[in-house]
């Protein structure tokens, strides 16, 4: 059944160079980087906050900034990072180069990037529709409390993760058949931080490995049918003695679905506070805990992907290539979550970083519409890795850059200049070499336990 919307005429309340929509770690980057390239730069946000996957579902620690001892993203996300360390909401000194973060500094810090920037943030708008005419895209429609209201655009960037404007536009798209579960995370105060430190043993840079003491019992429970499926658990400090984030719970899920996405959060949230409940009892540790905040929404992994120019590979992870386009580096695990066990699907241990390349990130038959974060386009096992926070926003470095420029050219998206898109972003402390790709990577048969890489899965 269908109805037929009466027919109306929508206001358009302003005229930018470049507008972003979503504001997440892709998103903050992609119009800061787009507004100091010259710019005139929107970001429009669901939220009355930007920060994404980090501040709304308080995913934390960001990663990761290096591999073997070397720095593999710079630039504006570094920047970022430096930006809330030095407001004591970030630890930027480990090794590993995952960054734990406090979600509400990184907000403030993350609004500041932007707007000293030069940006213009929108907040409480959600990207409703758009007009596309001869195959360009000239203008967004979002819905916000002024009713619907529409804003002209020469270039456009989708940061909304689920490809929701290249999906608008009528660009294809694709989605697996399994996605990857969401997760729930949560952060405990009166945690006894000392005992659990002598439980788990010694920290990895920080980063608490998985207890097999407290998965055993966990997944007891669970064979038991008193706690659904979970993962990890992967248990990390949070800044003040008793207090941890934690990333645990897990459902299978469709974020693009409404109705399913909403019997998930209902369910996560009963399950929360299942599992507080389970850990008061079972673990001496967390017999006084108590919940200090969980997220705004479940965290999402996957939905749709873009078809791109591109499609980054699993053995694009493996044996990095040195594409010519390259605007992001990546060197997280192949880390695919099972959605309906405890385990991870698979999980490959990196040995050095690899490289992404523009083309990934630009649908198939657009002009000027490009994307940034996690609905690039990439197999399953290249998004498994490619898809954490510190890539995705190294990419909307690039993809704010290219829009950039490309309007100072006057050329479309897909016919800028490689090298003159690789100067500015080097100029800007992006790290974008491709010429020492090596063949030794990976084997892709060092498959690795979740609990034997604890903190790094994500």
């Amino acid at each position: 059944m269908f109805i037929r919307e009466s027919s109306r005429t929508v206001p358009v309340e302003g005229s930018f160079d470049v507008i972003v929509c979503g504001g997440g770690p892709a998103g903050v980057i992609a119009a800061a980087a787009a507004a100091r390239n010259g710019a005139k730069t929107l970001l429009i946000e669901r939220y009355g906050f930007v920060g994404g996957m980090a501040t709304s579902a308080l995913v934390t620690p960001i990663s990761e900034f290096r591999i073997n001892d070397k720095q593999h993203i710079g630039g504006i996300p570094f920047e970022l990072m430096e930006r809330a360390a030095d407001l004591d909401g970030a630890e930027i000194t480990r090794r590993s180069g995952n960054f734990p973060v406090n979600d509400e500094i990184l907000k403030l810090a993350a609004q500041r990037l932007v707007l000293e920037a030069g940006g213009t943030l929108l907040y409480h708008s959600w990207l409703a529709d758009c007009v596309v005419a001869d195959g360009r895209l000239t203008h967004v429609i979002v819905q916000n409390k002024s009713g619907r209201v529409a804003y002209e655009g020469k270039f456009f960037i989708d940061c909304t993760g689920d490809a929701d404007l290249v999906r608008a536009a009528g660009f294809e798209t694709t989605k697996s058949d399994v996605l990857q579960p969401a997760s729930l995370w949560f952060q405990l105060g009166g945690v006894d931080t000392d005992a659990l430190a002598y439980t788990f043993g010694d920290a990895v840079d920080g980063i608490l490995p998985i207890s097999e003491q407290i998965r055993g019992r966990l997944t007891e429970l669970n064979e038991a049918g008193v706690i659904p499926n979970f993962g990890g658990p992967w248990i990390n400090y949070f800044f003040h003695p008793g207090m941890v984030s934690i990333n645990l719970l897990r459902e299978p899920t469709d974020a693009s679905d409404p109705e399913w996405f909403t019997r998930t959060e209902c369910s996560m949230r009963e399950n929360l506070d299942l599992i507080i409940r389970v850990l008061r009892a079972n673990f001496p540790e967390f017999a006084d805990c108590w919940l200090a905040k969980s997220g705004i929404q479940t965290g999402v992994r996957e939905t749709h992907h873009i078809v791109g120019h591109y499609q980054l590979t699993r053995d694009d992870i493996l044996v990095p290539k040195p594409f010519p386009d390259t605007i992001a580096k990546g060197a997280h695990v192949i880390d695919i979550h099972e959605p309906h066990t405890n385990d991870q699907a698979e999980l490959v241990v990196l040995r050095q970083e690899y490289n992404v390349p523009l083309r990934s990130l630009i649908p198939q038959g657009s002009i000027n519409v490009l994307t940034a974060g996690r609905c690039l386009s990439a197999d399953g096992p290249g998004f498994g890795s490619v898809r954490v926070m510190a890539t995705c926003m190294a990419m909307g470095q690039g993809a704010g850059t290219a829009a950039a420029l490309s309007l100072s050219s006057g050329s479309d998206i897909n016919q800028l200049e490689y090298p003159t898109l690789r100067e500015a972003l080097i100029s800007q402390g992006a790290i974008v070499d491709f010429d020492n790709c090596s063949s030794d990577q990976a084997d892709p048969s060092t498959v690795s336990s979740s609990a034997a890489v604890g903190g790094r899965a994500r």
